[in-house]
C-alpha cells in the first residue's frame, strides 16, 4: 500500500482529482446553489403571510371570547399529530378516498389548533411558496381543462394531498417528534411489505399483464401488495427505504438494530419481487446518495456488490435487469411509442397543457399516438405534468425540486442529520424512477411524495437537526 501511495502514478491521479473536485466545488453554480439566503423577514412580511396570520389573530380572539378554546383544549379535533399518525400508518391499506378524509381531518385540526392555541405560529420556508404556486396551477388547469368535470375532481385530491405538506411542516416540533412518526411511517411500509411477500410464496399466482410472456417465462409474479400494481407498490417501497436504512443506522442497543435491520430486509426484499426496473435503477441511484452523503467510503462497498450480482442474483433478477433498453421487450417498445406521441402533443399543447386525469389525455392523445397505442398516461412523470400543466405548471414543479434540494442539502452541510440525508435519497430515487413511469398516478403515492417533501423540508430546522 506505502509503495502504490508513493507512486508517481497515484501522485498524478490524485492530482487530477482535487483539481477536478477543487474545480467543482468552487464553481458558480454549486456556491450559488449551497450559498443560504435569509429570506424569513420577507416571508414573514408579505402580503399573504400577513393575511393568514390576521385570520388566525381574529379566530384566536373569537374562539377565545366563546370559550371555544377552552372546551376543545383536550380535543382529538385540537390535534393534528393524532391525525397524522393515522395517515402514516393506514395509508399503504385504505382506499384513497379514506386516506383522504383523514388528511381532510389532519388539516381541519391544524385550523382548529390554530385558532385555540395563542402560541402557534405558521412555520416560513422558501419552498413553501413554490408548493403554494403549484397549488394554484393545479386549480386553473382543472378549470381550463378538455375534461372538466373528471379534472375538478382530480384537482381538488390532488390538492388536499398537496396541503398535507404544511399539515406537516406546521405540527412537527422536536426530534422525538419526528424519529416517532418516521418509525410508523416505515413500520407501515414493513406491514405493507410482509402482505406482498404473502402474495408471493403463499397466494394465488397472479397474471403475467406486466411482464412479456416470451422473455420472462422464469417470472410467475411480480409483487404489489395493496397497490394492485407492482410498479406503483416500487415507488411507494423507494419513498421508505432510505428512511428505514438510517433508522437502523441511528438504532441504539441489538435489539433496535435487528429490528431495523429486520425493517429493511422486508422492505428490500419486497422492492425486488416487484421486478420493476425502474425502481431497481431508483434505489441503486438512493443508496449511491446516500453512502455519499453518510460516508464517501461506502461507494467503493457499493461498486463491489454491483461487480458480485451478477454471480449470487438469481437468473430470473439478472434477465429482468440487463433487459432494461431492449427494445424486444414489448414493456419497453410500449414505453417509447408513447412517449414519442406524447412529445408530439407537447408541439400544440405545450404552454397550456390539456388538463388533469386520463379522460383528458385520452381525449387528445389519440389524435398523436404512434402505432396505434392505447395508454391511460405517458409513462413518464415529467411528459404527463408537462402535458397536464403546460408550461408554467413544469416550471413551478422544477422550482419546487430546486428549492428542496437547495434548502435540504445547505441543512446538510450544516449538521449532517440523518432525516435530511435520507429524505433527498428518496426523492432522488423516486425521481429518477419518474423518467420512465408516471409516479404520481396513484393518488397514495402522490400523498407519500408530498409527505417526503414535507419531511425533509422541515428536517432543515434547528430544532430538528441531530
Amino acid at each position: 500500500m506505502d509503495i502504490w501511495k508513493n507512486s508517481m502514478t497515484y501522485k498524478i491521479v490524485m492530482a487530477i482529482n482535487h483539481f477536478f473536485r477543487n474545480l467543482f466545488a468552487n464553481s458558480m453554480f454549486v456556491q450559488g446553489f449551497v450559498k443560504e439566503k435569509d429570506t424569513s423577514e420577507t416571508q414573514k412580511n408579505s402580503i399573504f403571510v400577513k393575511v393568514m396570520n390576521a385570520i388566525i389573530h381574529f379566530f384566536q380572539k373569537f374562539f377565545h371570547k366563546l370559550k371555544l378554546d377552552a372546551l376543545l383544549e383536550a380535543s382529538i379535533f385540537t390535534k393534528p399529530q393524532v391525525w397524522i399518525t393515522f395517515v402514516l400508518a393506514l395509508s399503504p391499506f385504505l382506499p384513497t378516498m379514506l386516506v383522504l378524509a383523514l388528511v381532510l381531518m389532519s388539516a381541519f385540526s391544524l385550523i382548529l389548533k390554530a385558532f385555540t392555541d395563542t402560541s402557534f405560529e405558521l412555520k416560513y420556508f422558501k419552498t413553501n411558496t413554490w408548493i403554494l404556486a403549484f397549488i394554484l396551477v393545479v386549480a386553473f388547469c382543472a378549470l381550463t381543462s378538455v375534461s372538466t368535470a373528471e379534472s375538478i375532481k382530480i384537482g381538488m385530491l390532488t390538492i388536499a394531498f398537496i396541503l398535507f405538506y404544511f399539515v406537516w411542516i406546521n405540527t412537527i416540533s422536536t426530534k422525538e417528534q419526528m424519529r416517532f412518526y418516521l418509525s410508523v411511517f416505515v413500520i407501515a411500509g414493513t406491514v405493507a411489505a410482509l402482505y406482498g411477500l404473502y402474495q408471493y410464496f403463499f397466494g394465488d399466482i397472479y397474471s403475467q399483464e406486466w411482464l412479456d410472456g416470451n422473455m420472462f417465462e422464469e417470472i410467475k409474479m411480480r409483487v404489489y401488495s395493496t397497490f394492485a400494481n407492482p410498479n406503483v407498490f416500487g415507488e411507494y417501497l423507494l419513498l421508505v427505504i432510505p428512511f428505514s436504512i438510517m433508522l437502523l443506522i441511528h438504532s441504539k442497543g441489538w435489539f433496535g438494530r435487528l429490528f431495523w435491520l429486520a425493517n429493511v430486509g422486508i422492505l428490500m426484499l419486497a422492492l425486488v419481487l416487484t421486478f420493476s426496473r425502474g425502481c431497481w435503477l431508483g434505489i441503486i441511484f438512493a443508496l449511491f446518495v446516500l453512502a455519499i452523503l453518510i460516508d464517501k467510503r461506502l461507494i467503493w462497498a457499493g461498486v463491489l456488490l454491483l461487480f458480485i450480482a451478477p454471480f449470487v442474483l438469481p437468473e430470473s433478477i439478472m434477465a429482468r435487469f440487463t433487459s432494461i433498453g431492449n427494445m424486444a421487450d414489448t414493456s419497453t417498445s410500449y414505453r417509447v411509442y408513447i412517449w414519442l406521441g406524447t412529445i408530439a402533443m407537447l408541439k400544440d399543447y405545450f404552454l397550456s397543457g390539456v388538463g388533469l386525469g386520463t379522460s383528458s389525455f385520452n381525449l387528445v392523445y389519440p389524435l398523436y399516438a404512434y402505432n396505434d397505442i392505447v395508454a391511460p398516461h405517458s409513462h413518464s412523470l415529467y411528459l404527463q405534468l408537462f402535458v397536464e400543466y403546460g408550461l408554467v405548471g413544469f416550471i413551478v414543479f422544477v422550482g419546487i425540486i430546486y428549492n428542496f434540494y437547495k434548502e435540504t442539502f445547505i441543512a446538510y452541510l450544516k449538521n449532517k442529520n440523518y432525516v435530511t440525508m435520507a429524505s433527498i435519497a428518496a426523492i432522488t430515487g423516486f425521481l429518477v424512477q419518474s423518467a420512465t413511469d408516471y409516479t404520481w398516478y396513484n393518488y397514495r403515492v402522490v400523498l407519500i411524495f408530498w409527505l417526503v417533501i414535507a419531511i425533509g423540508i422541515s428536517s432543515t430546522r434547528n430544532e430538528l437537526s441531530r
